[in-house]
């Protein structure tokens, strides 16, 4: 069996937070390496594409969170075997990617003022476009609860882990409850969040789930 070694930040980020639950909830046992930023500049010129996270297959790396959920997924079961599905699981990880690009910048912005202005846009603007489409997947996926077929996918996991940027003030001037108007996605995340090796896992991590 293939040693695996994940590296990435202590915070509990989609990116790497989502291959993390893939093994965790199949019980693939891997080491859960978490680096501080020195680290990382330490270490910058030996990853890949200088950046976390990396996925460490034995000796041979993956970078690039696609890459490493999609991987980590097909080992869990946790991704399908049907092409078309797996382009549906991979569409909500491009999904996702979207998203975190477009609100970087007002996680960034130093000026008040201007922070402010971008964090209402979201608010206002993105959230509605956002999580509308979220809507509407589920719904064409038969209201199931699920984004994909009806059992649990990585696409799951990403909107969860996802969604809770918005619910738990990682982004201030965003209200928490703005997921609560769209009753699919509302309901898709509370089934995510009532699994049992979910509840395990923020057990283990309280620092990130005690909200």
């Amino acid at each position: 069996m293939s040693k695996l070694r994940l590296v990435y930040f202590d915070f509990p980020f989609w990116r790497a937070e989502v291959p993390r639950l893939c093994f965790f909830i199949a019980g693939i046992d891997f080491e859960d390496e978490r680096w501080g930023v020195e680290k990382v500049m330490e270490k910058k010129a030996e990853l890949p594409f200088g950046q976390v996270p990396v996925l460490y297959v034995d000796n041979r790396a993956v970078a690039q969170s696609g890459g490493i959920i999609r991987f980590a997924a097909k080992k869990a079961g946790l991704y399908s075997n049907d092409d078309f599905d797996a382009a549906k699981i991979d569409e909500v990880i491009d999904f996702a990617t979207d998203v975190t690009e477009a609100l970087i910048p007002a996680m960034m912005e130093k000026d008040k003022a201007k922070q402010q202005e971008m964090r209402k846009d979201i608010a206002e603007v993105k959230i509605p476009k956002y999580f509308g489409s979220l809507e509407k997947l589920l719904k064409t996926n038969g209201n199931t609860k699920y984004f994909v077929g009806d059992s649990l996918t990585a696409a799951d996991l990403v909107i969860w882990s996802l969604s809770r940027w918005f619910t738990t003030r990682v982004l201030d001037g965003i209200p928490t409850d703005c997921i609560e108007p769209y009753q699919s996605l509302s309901e898709a995340i509370k089934n995510v969040d009532k699994h049992p090796k979910i509840t395990e896992w923020k057990q283990k991590y309280p620092k990130f789930y005690s909200a």
